[in-house]
């Protein structure tokens, strides 16, 4: 008797679950349809925050003023003291207006920010409070076993250049609504391009790779990714805040779900999000 009771309250919780996840995509799909109707004002930050994290490599450099440290950080950096802002600023705005676009939103810049104002249908500020550029190390190790049980590696210390940004996404004209910071970065790094050999004859092993380093170029070609990629991620903020608004009792949701607009599709997210830093 004491088992079939288990049973039953693990079939209603197992239905409970189905259903809430039921609702929730439900309810994305309801979003993904009147997507079109939705409208933002992308605010872009006056510049761009540059940090050299390499501070190891600089001789007495803790005997230095504060300026005088910063200086000479900025000064020695391989990448940062070359990077041009407004660049920087344009290629991550550009891309992720377009991408915003192909989710059916539109997206304002703040020069149409009149029409912005006149807009009728849901609409969200967009603002990307504070950007920020790191020149660091990235340690790599490339590995393989060779004869069952014989690990053979080789480190390396890549040139690393990283993106830092918070967001604020704001509803307009809602008194509920619920105003977060979120962050998300990415990096590029140097590339490398190898693999093991061994002599059947000797037994030695050796790597032979080369390295392809880090350009500007590909500093600017991550600006451009980024935008893209959290294009995605403001699409599905505001997805998963139109769930949570929209669920009975508005309890939490079980996933936070993401939308492919190329495959037409809703996933759960993982870690491809916003990190929430309110919370």
């Amino acid at each position: 008797m004491k088992v079939r009771f288990v049973t039953i309250i693990l079939v209603f919780t197992l239905m409970l679950a189905i259903s809430s996840c039921s609702i929730e995509r439900k309810l994305a799909n309801e979003f993904i349809q009147k997507a079109d109707s939705i409208s933002v004002l992308l605010i872009p930050p006056d510049f761009v925050f540059k940090t050299n994290l390499k501070n190891y490599q600089i001789e007495g450099f803790d005997e230095l003023g504060s300026e005088e440290q910063q200086q000479i950080l900025f000064d020695s950096s391989m990448y940062l003291q070359f990077i041009d802002d407004t660049l920087i600023i344009s290629r991550f705005f550009s891309s992720m207006e377009a991408t915003l676009r192909k989710f059916g939103i539109y997206a304002y810049s703040e020069d149409e920010i009149v029409e912005f104002m006149d807009v009728k249908n849901m609409a969200f500020q967009v603002n990307l409070a504070q950007l920020e550029m790191e020149e660091g190390i990235y340690p790599y190790r490339a590995e393989e076993v060779f004869f069952d049980t014989v690990l053979f590696y080789e480190d390396f210390d890549f040139e690393q250049v990283g993106l830092n940004t918070w967001f604020e996404i704001s509803k307009l004209n809602d008194p509920k609504a619920v105003n977060n910071i979120l962050y998300a970065s990415d990096f590029v790094t140097d590339e490398l391009e190898g693999r093991f050999t061994s002599n059947v004859f000797t037994g030695e092993v050796k790597f032979k790779y080369n390295i392809f380093p880090l350009e500007k170029e590909d500093v600017y070609t991550l600006a451009a990714r980024a935008g893209e990629r959290y294009a995605g991620y403001v699409f599905d903020y505001i997805m998963n805040q139109y769930i949570y608004f929209n669920l009975p009792d508005q309890n939490p949701p079980k996933t936070y779900l993401s939308y492919d607009h190329d495959a037409g599709v809703l996933f759960p997210a993982g870690d491809r999000r916003f990190l929430f830093l309110d919370e």
